[in-house]
């Protein structure tokens, strides 16, 4: 926590659950709930947010977790059972930058993508169109014109919330990791093509469509840790976490970030301040890449 001369403060959160959970409910009488409930006393929850405990309503007919933890295990030696936290470093070049879409922004390259879709007689996905994906795929292509990666695959990996897609479906309020990650590859000449962004959408919404064949899949962790980093473009955080709506008692917050991508790589999305159904992304990346990023996010945007 660091206090601003007097007139405001920043506060770091480290969240301990990667689970899609809406921080609704991140605020001081959330605190109180949450030690009543650790406590065993009667909480004042409504049944509608009581958080629900109970693991074995998750079914892993593939036995995915044995899977993952020889993979851990072995990930730096035989039989690694160290608990050391990765303390990846940062580089020293580089910085931090925040863009905006705006939900006239989202609607307008939406429109577009599906215009181009119908041009070149694509099948359009059967899955809906959000505007995670249609923001996700956009910052893909600026990121890769941003970084001059022509010829050669170039990939996307995101985390997908599970808890509506098991069968049977468990409750939103499920307490704990419920994701599964999905790996996007598209080529890079494809994706600076005047189609790119359309590309893009599609690809990732055949990744989102395939997990209706099963949410419980098998993440090919050896195969992101193989691929080159200077090909592989990570997501962190979410819209739907609503970070704007958290509230400790001081009112909300001005500006919301996720630090932690200066060392992941990743490129961050959450929701807007105003509320209008925008979304911000948060880039990390040298200063001449940041001004390549700039060119291409604004020009996109303008009506043709």
């Amino acid at each position: 926590m660091t206090w601003w001369c007097s007139k405001s403060l920043s506060l770091a959160i480290a969240p301990p659950q990667t689970s899609q959970r809406r921080r609704d409910d991140v605020n001081v009488e959330g605190g109180t709930h949450s030690r009543e409930l650790w406590r065993g006393e009667d909480s004042t929850l409504t049944p509608e947010e009581t958080p629900f405990y109970d693991r074995s309503l998750i079914k892993d007919p593939g036995d995915h977790e044995r899977t993952y933890v020889n993979f851990l295990l072995n990930l730096n030696g035989p039989n690694n059972k160290s608990l050391l936290i990765w303390d990846l470093k940062p580089p020293t070049d580089i910085m931090l930058g925040t863009f905006q879409l705006t939900r006239a922004n989202i609607e307008t390259i939406k429109k577009r993508v599906k215009t181009q879709w119908q041009e070149k007689q694509k099948k359009e996905p059967a899955i809906h169109v959000s505007s995670f994906t249609i923001t996700s795929a956009y910052v893909w292509v600026c990121l890769v014109k941003a970084k001059k990666i022509s010829t050669g695959k170039v990939h996307l990996g995101f985390s997908v919330d599970c808890r509506a897609r098991l069968e049977p479906p468990i409750p939103s309020t499920y307490f704990g990791n419920c994701v599964t990650g999905r790996l996007v590859d598209a080529d890079s000449n494809d994706l600076i093509g005047e189609d790119g962004v359309a590309t893009a959408v599609k690809a990732i919404c055949e990744a989102i469509e395939g997990l209706k064949d099963g949410a419980v899949q098998e993440v090919q962790l050896s195969k992101m840790l193989s691929i080159d980093r200077n090909r592989l473009f990570t997501i962190g955080g979410s819209p739907r976490f609503e970070l704007y709506n958290t509230d400790f008692g001081w009112g909300r917050p001005r500006k919301v970030e996720l630090t932690s991508i200066d060392k992941s790589g990743a490129f961050s999305l959450s929701d807007c301040r105003d509320g209008n159904g925008g979304l911000e992304i948060g880039i990390v990346l040298k200063k001449h890449e940041t001004e390549a990023f700039a060119s291409p996010f604004a020009s996109g945007l303008e009506v043709h």
